[in-house]
């Protein structure tokens, strides 16, 4: 691996130097995010590896951002305690800490959090869900290891709104209302949203006795309920757009299911989560150079109760986290002649954590934390040749916690080879420092340690593109393989009955392939996406060689649709999604059972402005007969969070 990215790196190198000989070179396309095309040109979101998904195509279907998220090639969704529960993603192989999260241009990492709660980031107000890979453009502060989730709520555009109702499986209900006006020469726009599930799903409990499969029982799982409810409202003219979110997510904690979920078992606790988020932006634009200034402001209230002592133990009934972060950023892009277009961004922000609780009281402990992070990063995309065909695109960046900065850089080349068929490269140093979390615990359990270093890696990526019309069919396939390694990994380790430390201690070496692809002919809709990867811990102790856990070898989905009846007002569907071989630990000696599940709908428009949508996930319930096993020897067990299954849905859509 290192050979080869030591050539790319050269490739790059040479390619740049050249460019000082390109003459009369096609001048660069203006850079725009096209949303409202039906299918992206991703090469002017990103010179790497970038992926797009539409909310609005499966609008109606109930799909959260996590269960939108694994259609994406490359990238893992782990939930760690089923559905709607904690949930976070892994780009590529890496730990969900180096997975970058972004909701309209501002960071959802906080340091006080080991990762960004996929779960509770709503998406019925979302335009697109961007996903980079590999190589991350400059307009995304940091250097993200393993990626970056973009998210993109509506903007206002025309005057009008829509509400919808849900219900499904397991006390599932859901409504979401958004409206769009005119106001003070700008448009204004207003999204509310509200769900609530008990997840009382059934599943074989093995009562934690798997070699005694006669006192097995069947029982419904308890404890594993959610509220969320979310507002979002946005103002915007030609120069200026501000945003003002909150969003309130109330979810109970099971514990694990072996030996539990009887009639007499004990409540489990709760976690209560509150954010509140603003920012405001202004654009200018002058001759060849666009650019802005974005404040924001985002302030999360954690509160955990656990009344019956059930989950954390140890006298720890109620704890609070109240975290708070301002920052300002300046970002724009300059036409540099015909063949340059540089990019920048440059940002600080302040972070300040508040714990308090039985984790203090009872034990003693830091009650405040404080953090300062910036960064400084630019990019140039070069024209190499007359016809505009062949890009080369370096980047730059500077990035600072704590007063301790680091430098990283990347670069990415792309060819047109015409006939449809495009290539591409990429390679680069990536980097993270500890967050509060990790350096600081939780004032209790989570021990401080100060003497953390930073993560550091390196990465790259070849991919290759083709995109024809055969007769009616408009196809696109994208293949990519990538590898990358990633060094002084910061891991969690018990080193007491009662608590534990985070620790420099892992090493890891990735590569993979990813495809994804789309057909679409006459009333037919096809898309795809298969991963296939080797994920091995390098550290060099009894963990050399073995798999990373979460981590799967393989993974896929399918989805199909079809159109029929007048005007094309309805529509069927299918999916497919498959996940195989996925570890536990970090032994490599414990495994999921692999995992293939079909979804089915339907949705029909049977008026102007009023639409419907019927489906079933996991139609054959295969998700909660999915077990643990030992791979050397052993039998099978209940998973210790077992995978809610066969799910109905029913949503009705009125635009007015």
């Amino acid at each position: 691996m290192k050979k080869l990215h030591s050539i790319i790196a050269a490739l790059c190198i040479c390619l740049c130097a050249g460019a000082t000989y390109a003459a009369e070179v096609t001048p660069l396309p203006e850079e725009v995010v096209t949303g409202q095309s039906e299918r992206e040109d991703t090469q002017l979101l990103s010179p790497g590896t970038v992926s797009v998904v539409k909310p609005e195509e499966m609008q109606g279907e109930q799909k959260s951002l996590p269960e939108l998220l694994k259609q994406v090639p490359g990238l893992h969704v782990i939930e760690s305690k089923g559905r709607g529960a904690y949930t976070v993603a892994s780009v590529r192989g890496s730990t969900a800490a180096e997975v970058s999260v972004f909701v309209d241009g501002v960071l959802m990492n906080l340091g006080s959090e080991a990762a960004v709660d996929l779960s509770t980031i709503p998406v019925d107000n979302v335009e697109r869900i961007e996903v980079y890979r590999g190589y991350v453009p400059a307009r995304f502060a940091g250097a993200s290891m393993g990626g970056v989730i973009n998210v993109i709520t509506k903007k206002p555009d025309k005057p009008g709104g829509s509400l919808s109702l849900g219900v499904g499986s397991y006390g599932k209900f859901k409504t979401n209302l958004s409206y769009v006006s005119p106001l003070g020469g700008g448009k204004f726009f207003f999204g509310a949203n509200y769900e609530r599930t008990d997840g009382d799903f059934e599943y074989l409990n093995d009562n934690n006795s798997p070699y005694t499969p006669g006192d097995d029982y069947r029982t419904k799982r308890q404890n594993n309920g959610y509220k969320n409810t979310d507002f979002l409202a946005k103002w915007n003219d030609d120069d200026w757009a501000l945003r003002l979110g909150w969003k309130r997510n109330d979810r109970e904690l099971p514990y694990g299911a072996p030996a539990a979920d009887r009639p007499w078992s004990l409540p489990g606790a709760h976690l209560d989560t509150d954010q509140f988020d603003f920012s405001a932006s202004r654009r200018f634009k002058s001759g060849g150079l666009d650019w802005g200034v974005k404040a924001h402001y985002l302030r999360s209230n954690k509160v955990y109760n656990d009344p019956n002592d059930v989950i954390g133990g140890w006298w720890e009934s109620r704890n609070e986290y109240t975290t708070s972060r301002y920052g300002i950023a300046l970002d724009g892009s300059y036409a540099l002649g015909k063949n340059h277009l540089i990019e920048f961004l440059g940002d600080y922000a302040k972070e300040r954590l508040d714990v308090d609780g039985d984790i203090i009281t009872t034990y003693g402990g830091i009650t405040e934390f404080n953090r300062e992070a910036a960064n400084a990063q630019i990019q140039d995309t070069i024209n190499l040749d007359k016809s505009g065909s062949l890009t080369f695109t370096p980047i730059v960046r500077w990035n600072m916690w704590d007063g301790e900065g680091k430098f990283s850089w990347g670069a990415a080349i792309g060819k047109d080879l015409g006939g449809g068929w495009s290539v591409k490269a990429s390679g680069g140093t990536y980097n993270r420092a500890p967050n509060l979390y990790e350096l600081y615990g939780d004032g209790a359990f989570v021990r401080p340690n100060q003497d953390l270093k930073w993560e550091d890696g390196t990465q790259w990526d070849v991919g290759v593109t083709w995109k024809e019309k055969i007769k009616k069919a408009d196809i696109m396939a994208t293949a990519s393989y990538f590898g990358r390694r990633s060094n002084n990994l910061i891991e969690f380790f018990m080193v007491s009955p009662r608590s534990g430390r985070y620790f420099n201690v892992g090493d890891a070496l990735i590569h993979g392939l990813e495809l994804e692809g789309s057909a679409v002919w006459d009333k037919w809709d096809a898309k795809f996406s298969a991963t296939w990867m080797s994920a091995k811990n390098m550290t060099d102790d009894y963990r050399k060689d073995k798999p990373l856990p979460n981590r799967p070898k393989y993974e896929g989905s399918l989805r199909v649709s079809r159109k029929f009846l007048k005007d094309d007002a309805a529509a069927a569907f299918a999916e497919l999604r498959y996940i195989g071989e996925n570890y536990y630990d970090y032994t490599g000696s414990v495994r999921m059972d692999d995992i293939l599940t079909l979804g089915l709908g339907l949705r029909w428009k049977f008026s102007d402005n009023m639409k419907v949508v019927v489906g079933v996930d996991d139609i054959f319930d295969k998700s909660p007969e999915t077990l643990m096993y030992a791979v050397y020897n052993g039998p099978a067990s209940t998973m210790w969070y077992p995978l809610q299954g066969r799910t109905f849905y029913a949503t009705l859509t009125w635009d007015f």
